[in-house]
């Protein structure tokens, strides 16, 4: 195939990315194209990550021009165009005069040609400056590597993302996002276009125009959370020019997929946007007598009353059913030790060599998930001038979760199991969120101020079963050597009735930000939250307990500019997260009770370039946050209460951008060192938090073939290091490396463009454990850890039609 390319790829492609004299990319730039020996006069406008496109261009010599206004015209007199060549042509505008000032926006529309890298934040509370100039760790992962590198979960979204980790909760649809060794909670750590939603449930990347993550604490601009980063999933919005896109796709074993695209906008002026997506895939996954179906539906409208106001809207319900996937380990303390004493508990059994994940009997083809999501938002945008910019909007959502995943429980040391139906997992979540803020510019007396003053909040339910039926029913026991396909239980699957409210967690707070630039390249960042946290239990028919507490979060930062494009910073942050729930023990002074909230801190030194080939970010830290324990109160009660602090210090660094014109790179390493102190257990303090790898790489890239034109091939190389398998460190799981490699190709057909993308997942079907969690936080009471099958060699093709 690759030998017959060639007789295809007659035309040419001309395209590139358009900055300011700050690299800052530059949209609405006015390009033309124009041959002496063609008519008429080629013309595009770039996108807003300052990208602009020629396709199907004839061999032959061009003039290429740039007009923006407040920008001295940029010229190239004489470009060359040979057959099937693939020019890319960057430049950078000139200031057409000292007091001309120009507003240029990003978005988050990072493309293959400048190596998905993107400039600036999606504009929200941490205002829009660069990302560089954020004194932060800041991901992103644009909407054209999620399309290129064929992503369709949160879980494949994270593995190109080489400072994020994930643990698996019920499967692999149903994760919680960390960074630096912290897992994050269900609501408090993620965000839609800003605002709060809950993530442990149905999720598709189809819809959202790229995920932008700011690593360790981010309460200062977020309101309360835990300290393991900020996860801001950005919609799919109305494009400015006409757009569509048909996807047809095959993975797996045998689960096709059908998927669509399109935007635009209506009206001789523009006034109204629309964009949807609409999927369905359906097949059996890598087990046989597996299914994995997926259906999406996402509808975005917009209105421009104004020249500069946007009423915006967005309905979507994505739902997935999936059977047959294997069920987790789980394993516990050994029922024959019997040398435990309170200073050292039961050894915890040993996890196997992770088995291979096809093979029947690890799950069940009656038992799995199902899981249904519906968001719903609207927001009003003004832009009071090219500096000052204002937002207000709310977005519902609700989680449904029907769940009767298989528990593989170790009895052993030996590999035998016992094998059962785990239910009466919170079968539904609700989050109603609101945001509103203003960012501006101020400059005066040589300083320049990016500010921002912004209100958010949510409120999160959460639902339990009025009538639960067993907590777990037993289907028999095997072993890791022989897995089992059991009959499904005799009196059917269990049947939970009924639903209540059992919780709500309700905060609003007020932020500000302030974004000071001196002389001389220094700047400071100045951030605080003030917030209202509040928490209700409920029993099904009354309320059991209860907390409203109140404080503030804040967050200060140094910075150093020795160039426009380079950062040396240093952060301090201290973080308000809601308090833990006492559990509801008979023998619990504060039994079912909220704790007060926690307050974690945070020390960041680092340092970031944006030239215009390689992008670094790196970074040094430290993050302590209290946990509680269970302890001794009197003779005859308990109380529940923070007892120790878990120390997370390391060092993380990321690379991206373009080497010789031809190779792609983005990847980045994580050293990490989490540790329990005063856990109160002379044989768990001190020791390593289970699960958490000390070191953890990917490495993505992207090699354009010469002679070839719009032909790549791609790779990725990730790798985790040994993990702790029990709260003493007595046990640890070997380190993994795994192996992607695929190509993608674009060419004209029939005067529409078709790309194809090929990737072997898993080259060489390594057999791992994608996460594994600590039970119990100290290792003081029997419950047990949790370990996760990875995903084995699988194959992913795509092919995208533009119309």
């Amino acid at each position: 195939m690759l030998v017959s390319l060639q007789a295809f790829a007659q035309s040419a492609q001309i395209s590139g990315t358009i900055t300011d004299p700050d690299q800052s990319v530059v949209s609405n730039v006015v390009v033309t194209l124009q041959s002496p020996q063609t008519r008429p006069i080629l013309q595009t406008v770039t996108n807003q990550a300052g990208q602009y496109t020629f396709l199907s261009v004839a061999t032959g010599s061009y003039k290429l021009e740039a007009h923006k206004a407040g920008f001295a015209t940029f010229t190239i007199p004489s470009l060359t165009v040979l057959a099937g060549q693939n020019v890319t042509q960057d430049f950078a505008l000139v200031l057409a005069g000292a007091d001309t000032s120009i507003t240029v926006d990003a978005g988050l529309s990072g493309k293959a040609e400048n190596a998905y890298f993107v400039s600036k934040v999606n504009q929200g509370i941490l205002g829009s400056s660069p990302i560089v100039n954020q004194p932060y760790t800041i991901t992103v992962m644009p909407a054209e590597q999620i399309t290129n590198t064929q992503v369709k979960s949160l879980r494949d979204a994270i593995m190109f993302l080489p400072l994020v980790s994930f643990t698996e909760q019920q499967g692999s649809e149903i994760l919680r996002p960390s960074t630096r060794g912290i897992q994050g909670s269900i609501a408090q750590n993620t965000r839609m276009d800003g605002m709060a939603i809950a993530i442990t449930g149905a999720n598709s990347m189809e819809q959202y125009e790229g995920l932008q993550v700011e690593n360790g604490l981010g309460a200062a601009m977020y309101g309360p959370a835990n300290p393991s980063g900020m996860f801001d999933f950005v919609l799919k919005r109305p494009t400015e020019e006409r757009t569509a896109n048909l996807y047809l796709e095959h993975d797996s074993s045998s689960i096709g997929t059908i998927y669509g695209d399109a935007g635009g906008r209506l009206g001789s002026h523009k006034i109204f946007g629309y964009r949807s997506n609409l999927l369905f895939g359906d097949g059996t996954a890598f087990v046989e007598q597996s299914r994995l179906r997926r259906r999406l539906g996402e509808f975005a409208f917009d209105l421009r009353p104004t020249e500069h106001t946007t009423i915006d809207a967005h309905y979507s319900v994505y739902d997935i059913v999936q059977r047959g996937y294997p069920g987790w380990f789980s394993y516990g303390q050994d029922p024959t030790d019997t040398t435990s004493t309170a200073q050292r508990p039961k050894r915890t059994l040993l996890l196997p060599s992770a088995p291979d994940p096809t093979r029947l009997g690890f799950g069940q083809a009656y038992a799995g998930v199902n899981l249904t999501t519906q968001s719903t938002s609207v927001r009003l945008l003004h832009d009071f001038s090219p500096n000052w910019h204002a937002m207000a909007g709310g977005l519902a959502q609700r989680l449904d979760r029907f769940m009767d995943t298989p528990v593989n429980t170790l009895t052993d040391n030996v590999g035998n199991y016992q094998s059962s139906l785990a239910t009466g997992f919170a079968p539904r979540f609700g989050v109603e969120s609101d945001l509103g803020y203003i960012t501006g510019e101020i400059s005066k007396w040589g300083i320049r101020q990016d500010v921002v003053a912004a209100s958010e909040g949510y409120r999160f339910n959460q639902y339990a079963y009025t009538t639960p039926s067993a907590a777990s029913v037993l289907l028999g026991t095997a072993n890791v050597a022989a897995p089992r396909v059991f009959a499904p239980p005799a009196g059917g699957l269990p049947q939970n009735r009924g639903l209540y409210e059992s919780a709500v967690v309700h905060q609003q707070g007020f932020n500000l930000g302030d974004l000071i630039y001196f002389p001389k390249g220094f700047a400071v960042r100045l951030a605080a939250s003030q917030d209202w946290i509040g928490v209700d239990n409920n029993s099904a028919t009354t309320r059991t307990s209860g907390s409203n507490k109140n404080g503030i979060s804040p967050s200060a930062s140094v910075m150093y500019k020795p160039r426009n494009w380079m950062t040396a910073y240093a952060t301090y942050a201290s973080s308000l997260q809601q308090g833990d729930i006492a559990p509801g023990s008979t023998n619990l002074v504060n039994a079912n009770q909220a704790l007060a909230p926690y307050r974690s801190k945070e020390w960041e030194i680092g340092f970031k370039t944006a030239s215009r080939t390689i992008d670094v970010t790196t970074a040094l830290f430290r993050i302590q946050r209290p946990f509680a324990n269970t302890v001794a109160l009197n003779a005859t009660q308990n109380i529940f209460e923070i007892t120790g602090q878990q120390v997370n210090y390391g060092a993380e660094i990321s690379v991206q951008g373009t080497l010789f014109h031809r190779l792609l790179v983005d990847g980045g390493f994580t050293a990490l060192n989490a540790r329990l102190n005063d856990t109160g257990i002379a044989a768990t303090n001190g020791k390593r938090f289970v699960g958490i790898p000390g070191y953890k790489s990917n490495f993505y890239s992207e090699y354009r073939v010469p002679g070839v034109a719009n032909l790549s091939v791609t790779g990725d190389w990730q790798f985790v290091g040994r993990r702790p398998q029990d709260d003493e460190n007595l046990y640890s799981t070997g380190g993994y490396n795994i192996y992607d490699l695929g190509f993608r190709y674009s060419h004209m057909i029939f005067t529409k463009l078709a790309t194809l993308r090929f990737t072997t997942n898993n080259l060489t079907d390594v057999h791992y454990y994608s996460t594994i969690s600590a039970g119990d936080i100290t290792g003081t009471n029997a419950s047990s850890n949790l370990a996760h099958f990875g995903s084995p060699r699988t194959i992913s093709t795509s092919l995208q039609f533009v119309f």
